[in-house]
């Protein structure tokens, strides 16, 4: 469950709260408000008021949030989706997503986005870690930095096989983490990894209170939806294309150089491979 806070904004007391929950979630249904109070060190009465916090009037009514939302299937979501859509006008559902843009420009730090373009910039390799539909996002990513003539690689195996790759990522590197809905085994792996051997990671998330959060070097956050919605790319999408841009005009002269051969690589071999419309 994606709760959405900005910490912030959050009491001391509160905060702990929102990051134990986060952290154990498949325990809450179990859970009396005495038991989180002596798991967060907070009075009962805190944990009381920490409801209406994620719009609930009390425990009971957070826990069949819960889980009314891990029951929920991929074409439940989907439905969610086409609720929104309207059928008479193509224009207005597509300014569905001009939400999430908003959510994603409120909760976006410039420190943040500076320090994520420098840390690309100034990266000896960049991994892309991107995992189910963040593939797109990963691809993205590979594709743009490419052309500016940074070295990327991609990490696209999970599981064991995901060490044999992380194995060769330098202190010097960066790891870019799309790391949406929860974090997983591989996210867990990829981030506590970088303290032990001294790369950075980037997170790119849409949990505004998760454990990981604390874990990465950056974190940049991005609105897709509420849990039991249709995950939209288009925020993710737009926050990674500014950010790309930023980290072009920081390395502008090798950006510029790597746009200029390729223009050139493609006026001399034309002929042999056209471009393709």
């Amino acid at each position: 469950m994606n709760l959405a806070l900005e910490g912030h904004k959050l009491s001391r007391g509160h905060q702990r709260i929102a990051d134990y929950i986060s952290k154990h979630m498949e325990d809450i249904p179990f859970m009396v408000e005495e038991d989180i109070a002596a798991a967060c060190q907070v009075s009962t009465s805190t944990v009381s008021r920490f409801w209406s916090e994620v719009g609930c009037r009390n425990l009971k009514e957070f826990k069949q949030k819960v889980k009314d939302e891990m029951l929920l299937s991929p074409s439940q979501k989907l439905q969610s989706a086409f609720s929104k859509m309207n059928e008479n006008d193509a224009a207005a559902s597509l300014l569905v997503g001009a939400d999430y843009l908003q959510q994603t420009a409120d909760r976006l730090s410039q420190e943040a986005f500076d320090r994520a373009a420098s840390l690309l910039s100034d990266a000896g390799t960049v991994y892309i870690y991107g995992p189910g539909s963040a593939e797109s996002l990963a691809a993205l990513t590979d594709f743009r930095l490419t052309r500016f003539g940074m070295r990327v690689k991609r990490l696209d195996r999970g599981g064991h096989e995901l060490f044999n790759l992380l194995v060769h990522v330098q202190p010097q590197d960066v790891i870019v983490i799309f790391g949406f809905v929860s974090e997983s085994p591989e996210l867990s792996v990829l981030l506590d990894h970088g303290k032990v051997k001294g790369y950075r990671t980037l997170l790119v998330t849409d949990l505004a209170v998760s454990g990981m959060l604390e874990k990465a070097d950056v974190t940049l956050y991005t609105a897709r939806g509420q849990l039991w919605e249709f995950h939209s790319m288009v925020a993710p999408v737009a926050l990674l294309e500014t950010l790309i841009v930023a980290v072009g005009k920081q390395m502008e002269e090798q950006a510029v150089a790597g746009s200029e051969e390729l223009h050139e690589l493609r006026r001399r071999y034309q002929k042999v491979l056209p471009k393709r419309v």
